[in-house]
């Protein structure tokens, strides 16, 4: 079992999981806009809506591989069982400080990685239409 450690880990095998498929879910779902641009002949500036399932792909990864959940770090709690559902509140104030200012460099991480893939799939998209 994975140990919580403030600011470090706050989440454990099967909340990692769930990280990793929200990314490939919110990846697939770029993918689908990007081909519902081309095929349909939508407006290139389109693609600059990849930006939001950019983001949840980035946000997935980010959290899945530094074993840290954002929400779980600006909400005070975590869960670091086997199987996920068990949360546990943060009650050391200190804690709590650590993890929140590790929840909002993943966010701002995954904004940064979103909007330079969104820049460059519009950028490339200005290239081939």
């Amino acid at each position: 079992m994975t140990e919580y450690d403030p600011g470090v880990c706050n989440i454990g095998p099967a909340e990692r999981r769930r990280r990793y498929a929200l990314g490939a879910v919110s990846f697939a779902a770029t993918l689908l806009l990007l081909f519902a641009v081309y095929v349909y002949d939508l407006p290139g500036w389109l693609t600059l809506v990849t930006f939001a399932p950019l983001f949840g792909a980035a946000e997935g990864y980010y959290q899945a591989r530094y074993r840290f959940c954002a929400g779980f770090g600006l909400a005070g709690v975590y869960d670091v069982s086997d199987t996920g559902g068990d949360r546990k509140p943060v009650t050391d104030p200190a804690a709590r400080r650590a993890d929140r200012r590790r929840a909002l460099r993943i966010h701002a991480a995954a904004a940064g990685t979103a909007l330079a893939g969104a820049l460059l799939v519009y950028g490339v998209g200005l290239l081939v239409l």
